[in-house]
């Protein structure tokens, strides 16, 4: 067995992982077909793909891997975070802040995902041409944000809020200013690496997670995990991988 370690260990193996796991995604543009019922149409399945960064790391870490895989032929953006973003889930407290970045970015790359069938003639000659991260907007988070996030984010080894476990955190959402996407236009694929993988686990589930039930499975078809911890452990710092073992993820997912 190779262990591979650093940043090209990691971007090496995660290209080879998520191209295998990818390679039977076409890009089937988005159309509306009729429905009946109110029901929402379904949406198509895209060769895109969102990376979330492990624990203490941020977009710029993820980059080369991200324009590795849109070289390749799956537009590829990273959740637009600096690794300080992570501060107020230190200790093993609610993983919210994360999830709402994930939530962001997902939403908006869906929301162009129909398009995606026709990124390299939509963007030649464009600067999206090699770097679909500009679809993603940026948005607003200060220091009195986080502040304010580090004081209050429930959960991790001082029971913040009153307990460690995740079915007890009080109702608390965190802060910044995130940009409503539109309507989305397809699935796409989520790629966690270290803690990452296992806090898409939480975003794809149909639970309440510290307040707010996010669903992901409604706009990810597949999930790639790259060294993530997903085996119990004692202390507080896995009440959060505990909770997500003991839910069942959407058949639809793969």
């Amino acid at each position: 067995m190779m262990i591979y370690t650093g940043a090209c260990g990691l971007q090496f193996v995660g290209l080879l992982t998520v191209l295998s796991a990818l390679s039977s995604y076409g890009t089937d543009a988005f159309s509306t077909p009729s429905h009946q019922g109110g029901a929402l149409p379904p949406l198509p399945n895209v060769k895109a793909a969102v990376i979330v960064p492990g624990f203490l790391t941020g977009k710029d870490e993820f980059i080369p891997l991200a324009q590795s895989l849109t070289n390749c032929g799956i537009p590829t953006v990273v959740v637009p975070m600096p690794n300080w973003h992570w501060l107020p889930c230190l200790g093993g407290r609610s993983m919210r802040p994360m999830l709402e970045r994930i939530d962001f970015t997902v939403k908006h790359l869906a929301a162009v995902a129909g398009d995606l069938d026709q990124f390299d003639s939509l963007t030649k000659d464009t600067p999206l041409s090699k770097d679909p991260q500009l679809l993603i907007p940026n948005f607003s988070y200060n220091p009195i944000d986080l502040y304010q996030d580090f004081r209050n984010n429930p959960g991790g080894a001082l029971q913040v809020g009153g307990s460690a476990e995740v079915d007890q955190y009080p109702l608390w959402n965190p802060k910044g200013t995130f940009q409503e996407a539109p309507e989305a236009q397809g699935k796409v694929a989520l790629i966690g690496h270290s803690a990452g993988g296992w806090i898409c686990r939480a975003y794809m589930s149909q639970r309440n997670y510290g307040g707010r039930d996010y669903n992901g499975h409604e706009l990810v078809h597949s999930l790639i995990t790259l060294g993530s911890p997903h085996g119990n452990a004692p202390g507080p710092a896995f009440k959060g991988v505990e909770w997500v073992n003991n839910d069942v993820m959407d058949a639809g997912v793969r």
